[in-house]
């Protein structure tokens, strides 16, 4: 019996009552079950930055961290347990709608002339802010209290400028009131002028943005 016992377990690690697992065993137990929670919080982080921004692209400029975990369907301390505070939450989204826009921006303008790639960049632009616009208010409001949001709102608008000036001819694009008005006449905050204030459709704020830089260009010979 005994040799068979010997047979039976021989190849094979016993261990006895009362001795520890070895490191590799507790890892090869514990390693499911970690891959499990971090799975488990990535769900949770993504929905819940998900639910902001479906909050603010619903109108609510401002959510509360009360409001987002309510609408996830997660705790308050869920909410700030992945996120500090409403700022990192923010941080978050602004990442997530540069990945978005990137490609827009790496766009081709394939027109004949400077001034055509000029009225053609307005479609895209027209694009860009039609998708972010909300996003772009919300940031607004809160970058009083937000460095970050300040710093990004800034660097848009310089980036926005920096791709203006590019189309440009080296005369013009060193000419800084054409340059300027050209820069506001195709600004986030005109588009957002034409698109909510004037409550004007996409296509005619486009048209609308079209038929100002045409005219701002018929003046180059003057300048």
């Amino acid at each position: 019996m005994e040799a068979m016992r010997e047979n039976e377990t021989k190849g094979t690690t016993q261990i006895k009552a009362g001795e520890p697992c070895s490191q590799a065993q507790e890892q090869a137990t514990e390693s499911p079950k970690l891959d499990g929670r971090l799975n488990r919080s990535v769900v949770t982080r993504n929905k819940i930055v998900e639910t902001l921004t479906k909050l603010i692209l619903e109108g609510q400029i401002s959510p509360t961290a009360e409001q987002v975990a309510l609408r996830a369907n997660v705790g308050l301390r869920t909410v700030f347990r992945h996120f500090d505070n409403m700022d990192a939450l923010y941080r978050e989204i602004s990442i997530d709608v540069d990945a978005q826009i990137k490609p827009l921006l790496q766009a081709r303008l394939d027109a004949q002339t400077w001034q055509e790639r000029v009225v053609q960049s307005i479609a895209v632009r027209s694009e860009i802010y039609d998708r972010t616009a909300a996003m772009h208010v919300a940031a607004q409001v809160h970058r009083h209290e937000s460095v970050y949001l300040t710093k990004n709102l800034m660097e848009s608008a310089r980036l926005q400028r920096d791709l203006l000036q590019r189309l440009l001819p080296p005369d013009l694009a060193q000419n800084a009131p054409f340059l300027d008005a050209l820069d506001l006449v195709l600004s986030f905050e005109s588009w957002i002028r034409l698109r909510r204030e004037q409550a004007l459709s996409a296509t005619e704020a486009t048209a609308v943005m079209q038929l100002t830089v045409k005219a701002l260009l018929a003046t180059v010979k003057s300048l």
